[in-house]
């Protein structure tokens, strides 16, 4: 056994801590892609598939972010949570495409 003064300390670990205007800047973000929506709807300039895709890859976006920003996962650690979330995910459209082709 090594004397006090002759073992090493271990070195502290340093907590990041997050900034609110992280969750001000995302949540500024997922207003505009809503308002983004509700103008492209409320304009009808755009064909019916046109609209529905742009609402939908803004969806996307939202989703990430509220993932992201406000359920953590960009932290570490939450590598097996975003593997079950991804797979999830698989199985959802897997399952919607075969609902549709029935």
């Amino acid at each position: 056994m090594q004397p006090d003064w002759v073992r090493q300390r271990e070195p502290e670990k340093r907590v990041k801590r997050e900034s609110p205007w992280k969750h001000v800047f995302s949540f500024v973000w997922m207003i505009l892609f809503t308002a983004i929506a509700f103008w492209i709807v409320g304009e009808n300039k755009l064909s019916l598939e046109q609209t529905f895709w742009i609402i939908l890859i803004l969806a996307i976006l939202q989703v990430i972010l509220q993932l992201f920003t406000f359920m953590h996962l960009a932290q570490r650690g939450y590598g097996i949570v975003i593997l079950f979330f991804a797979l999830g995910l698989l199985i959802a459209v897997i399952s919607a495409v075969g609902i549709i082709l029935m």
